[in-house]
């Protein structure tokens, strides 16, 4: 599309910092990585408020998240309670569950179900997630 045409209706929506969040959460629950990957900017800032973890870069990102994704199969965001949009920001309020399968030291021992109540935050620009933090 020439760029002297300003975008459509569904161009603008499709890179809405609301939509971007939920296509977030549903490309982590369904563990598409290259989605994640396209909507996560190169230079991402990641914290993970109460539990001290804290990264830089979607290559550190994905391979944090691809671990996780092995070690808690069945882990996923559910019971999405509130959405807040402000400007490039989207604050999620929803639930985390995982059983791992294995001891995850520090976390949780195989076998017992966590659950995290969340507030998620991301902050969206020129379509991609550029810092995501989650408290809870």
């Amino acid at each position: 599309r020439s760029s002297t045409h300003p975008p459509r209706h569904e161009d603008r929506a499709m890179t809405a910092p609301l939509d971007i969040a939920n296509r977030w959460i549903a490309a982590y629950n369904a563990r598409d990585f290259d989605m994640l990957a396209n909507l996560m900017s190169p230079d991402i800032h990641v914290e993970h408020h109460n539990r001290g973890a804290l990264l830089n870069g979607a290559e550190s990102m994905l391979a944090v998240m691809r671990q996780f994704a092995e070690l808690l199969p069945d882990r996923r965001f559910h019971s999405l309670r509130r959405q807040f949009v402000a400007g490039d920001t989207v604050v999620s309020e929803l639930t985390w569950e995982g059983t791992p399968n294995d001891d995850v030291e520090g976390f949780a021992k195989k076998g017992e179900t966590v659950k995290l109540e969340l507030a998620c935050i991301w902050t969206i620009r020129a379509g991609r997630v550029v810092d995501y933090h989650d408290y809870g």
